[in-house]
């Protein structure tokens, strides 16, 4: 793969026990830094770039509680400065994920464990986390877009004292393109802050092949890039997810299976490539909690019920023998 991929990462990767309604997943705290580097030792044969989506913190925790002590999120990033300091080089590079919270409190927490973790991983290693995404598809209007821009703003010179860049990553990018959306002004607010942005982009509805989902992709791409370049001109615009899974029912409603997904990742990494665009592919390895076994059926989304393809986007799966094994047809 080029210089220009990387896989967004989360480490829930074990599979459901038990039967539905009442089958179960491993507890979120239950995967341990060693865990994890073995995953990234994995993912460093073919990428050395990841994305992550939080912390760790959730509501179950008081906001009071040590960074380190959370859902596993939280040692994602000194498993990769583990591993980068074994190999004597940056194996891994990071970009630390920062999570949306409901409760403001909660949110503080997961910003500060954020820079946290983040230096922490930089100590044993310089420069495994190299950028803060502050929230996921959080940005949907006027107001969440205004939430994230004060983020950014109350938190960008501490990052930059550390060498560290901040950005955001979102579905909804694609608006900055639109004069008229109802959340333009706010969003172009919140570019003009950002060092990068990270826009989510999957083929459309009935997409028909894999070529014709990454043409797709790049028009969007370049319609964004192209308003960001009139706001902000340092603003790196980069592709915060694209996939397309092995199995099952998608969002989009594409044909599934592993040749696809296998020829979108080879189609995307050339586009990368020929345009020099950071892209990180969702996701590394499946997480099989995402199609939910428990789901009634039919359920209100299908792609994320129990024959829901949000659990096969993986380029890798932990197979019945415990190893991480490659997609192949």
């Amino acid at each position: 793969m080029s210089e220009f991929l990387g896989v967004a990462f989360s480490p829930y990767v074990r599979h459901w026990t038990g039967t539905a309604p009442n089958a179960k997943v491993p507890l979120w705290n239950s995967y341990s830094q060693q865990d994890i580097v073995q995953m990234l030792e994995v993912i460093a044969l073919q990428f050395n770039k990841i994305s992550t989506y939080s912390i760790g913190y959730a509501g179950y925790y008081p906001p009071t509680t040590p960074w380190n002590q959370i859902d596993s999120n939280c040692h994602i990033a000194g498993a990769a400065a583990q591993l980068n300091r074994l190999r004597g080089r940056v194996a891994i590079e990071v970009a630390q994920g920062i999570y949306q919270q409901d409760n403001p409190a909660h949110q503080q927490a997961e910003i500060e464990a954020a820079f946290s973790a983040a230096s922490s991983a930089n100590a044993i290693y310089p420069n495994t986390v190299t950028s803060l995404v502050f929230t996921n598809e959080y940005v949907i209007n006027a107001q969440t877009a205004n939430a994230v821009n004060a983020m950014i703003v109350a938190n960008k010179h501490k990052a930059h004292n550390l060498n560290i860049k901040v950005g955001v990553r979102s579905h909804t990018f694609g608006q900055i393109a639109n004069l008229y959306s109802p959340y333009y002004t706010q969003l172009k607010t919140l570019i003009q802050n950002c060092d990068f942005i990270l826009c989510n982009l999957y083929p459309a509805l009935h997409t028909a092949t894999p070529t014709e989902g990454v043409n797709q992709v790049g028009q969007a791409f370049d319609q964004i890039k192209t308003a960001v370049a009139d706001i902000n001109p340092q603003c790196e615009v980069m592709i915060g997810e694209t996939g397309w899974p092995s199995q099952g029912i998608s969002f989009n409603n594409t044909q599934n299976n592993v040749a696809n997904l296998l020829a979108y990742c080879e189609a995307i990494d050339k586009w990368a490539f020929e345009h020099r665009v950071m892209t990180y592919l969702f996701e590394a390895i499946d997480e099989p909690w995402k199609s939910n076994q428990n789901a009634q059926v039919p359920p209100t989304n299908p792609w994320q019920g129990p024959n829901g393809a949000e659990g096969h986007y993986g380029l890798w799966y932990l197979n019945q023998q415990g190893n991480y094994t490659h997609k192949k047809v």
